[in-house]
């Protein structure tokens, strides 16, 4: 980095972004960004930090991984809340280790991410750190105030549905870091390097108006569902055997003596959408699954709060569940 002036990276990032939408009015170059607000609309604004050591290793994801994630966990936080992503800034931390070839390549997954989901780069910073290496991405994005979706909503009565399967991510970060042979468990290492936004599933949650409720999983399934009991005041009933496994996170526990469903419960980053539904919205969901629209499963009930939050299992007893997932002040780096 050393060879390469500040003004020089700035420029072949501008290069590399130069297609804007017509509603960045201003974008990569000056003191600050400028955009038009589509009428009628909200405005979104979401921002994660991802640091080396903490979030990621560079032992376990290439810088390309790293560009993708970083995009990735931003715009699940639009696709929660039904919004459309629409534009995005970045700040880099960079240690003097770092060459710009690792930036080139972090770029070059930044660009990936953002194209995929017609997000355009509008500016941002980048500094000199004595520090680890850090990425940190403002994501903008927008929803219709008539479909904006909350985690404060959610009423006794309605359905539980999450997206995808759960648990993959935290069981690819155990192979990673147990430095477990990883044959046969590329989707598990896929979906803790480089996971995939909901956010179609989450506009047209928002359009159809089904959910009363909605979170993004990234903390953990017990964790994100303890959010929405507590900012709604409910209570809320999981019925283990309907969470949804893959056979690559089956397999993986059984081989290594694990219970597959501690990765679904209590590991995180799957970045799956948690929703909950009305009972006179639930035939409307089970169009859109039927007609490959979109992918979900009823795992449990929103019940009332003095319930608390509770597992059946097979036997149908009722199982006090803990809120486990993780926690930036309390996890040890």
């Amino acid at each position: 980095m050393a060879k390469v002036s500040e003004f020089d990276f700035i420029a072949q990032i501008q290069k590399q972004f130069s297609s804007s939408p017509d509603f960045v009015s201003l974008g990569i170059g000056d003191d600050a960004a400028a955009f038009l607000p589509s009428r009628g609309y909200l405005n979104l604004l979401t921002t994660d930090t991802l640091i080396e050591d903490i979030h990621f290793s560079r032992a376990h994801s290439t810088f390309e991984q790293i560009g993708i994630k970083a995009v990735a966990v931003n715009l699940s936080d639009i696709a929660a809340m039904g919004g459309r992503p629409r534009s995005f800034l970045i700040s880099l931390g960079v240690p003097n280790h770092i060459k710009f070839s690792d930036l080139k390549q972090l770029y070059r997954g930044i660009k990936k991410a953002s194209d995929t989901a017609n997000l355009a780069l509008i500016g941002g910073n980048t500094t000199r750190t004595n520090g680890p290496f850090f990425i940190s991405i403002t994501l903008h994005g927008e929803v219709s105030k008539k479909q904006m979706i909350t985690r404060c909503t959610a009423q006794v009565g309605d359905s539980i549905y999450v997206t995808g399967t759960l648990g993959d991510a935290a069981a690819g970060l155990d192979c990673l870091k147990e430095g477990r042979a990883i044959k046969g468990y590329r989707h598990l290492l896929q979906q803790q390097r480089c996971p995939q936004a909901r956010t179609t599933e989450g506009m047209l949650i928002a359009q159809t108006g089904i959910a009363s409720a909605m979170i993004d999983i990234s903390d953990s399934l017990s964790a994100d569902l303890r959010h929405i009991m507590m900012q709604s005041g409910v209570g809320a009933e999981l019925t283990c055997a309907k969470i949804p496994l893959s056979p690559s996170l089956k397999r993986y526990a059984k081989q290594h003596k694990m219970d597959a469903l501690d990765f679904a419960l209590y590991g995180g980053e799957d970045y799956e959408l948690l929703f909950c539904v009305p009972p006179g919205k639930e035939k409307k969901l089970a169009q859109l699954i039927k007609n490959d629209l979109m992918q979900a499963t009823h795992i449990g009930t929103i019940c009332s709060k003095r319930e608390g939050m509770f597992t059946r299992g097979r036997d149908k007893k009722k199982q006090p569940l803990t809120a486990k997932g993780y926690d930036h002040f309390l996890e040890k780096p």
